[in-house]
């Protein structure tokens, strides 16, 4: 499965950024629960938020190596920065955390 495509699908058909990447692991994610909100935890950026959550609900522990690669791409985590500075791309920030994710779930030392 493409995860990075299908994260960016569904928010090309106007889901959120947040349940975009949080839906597309649905099917692995046995603890599945509800999307985080955007922006929910002190601005941060949701597909982080949505990607963190996934990989907390699958026993990866290490979300702060998750964070690093993600501000090592795009200098910040929040959705203020994110937007502000590189406006327009919230369907590559998706795609991003979709495919960081990924990567861990294949393998856990990443």
């Amino acid at each position: 499965m493409d995860f990075e495509q299908t994260a960016r699908t569904y928010h090309k058909s106007r889901m959120n950024c947040a349940a975009s990447v949080y839906k597309t692991f649905e099917g692995v994610n046995r603890a599945h629960t509800e999307p985080p909100r955007p922006r929910g935890e002190g601005g941060k950026c949701g597909a982080v938020l949505a990607a963190e959550k996934v990989l907390r609900e699958m026993g990866y522990t290490d979300t702060e190596s998750f964070d690093r690669d993600f501000l090592a791409l795009y200098g910040s985590l929040y959705c203020a920065d994110l937007r502000g500075r590189l406006s327009g791309r919230c369907n590559d920030f998706v795609g991003t955390a979709a495919s960081l994710v990924e990567k861990r779930l294949e393998d856990p030392q990443a």
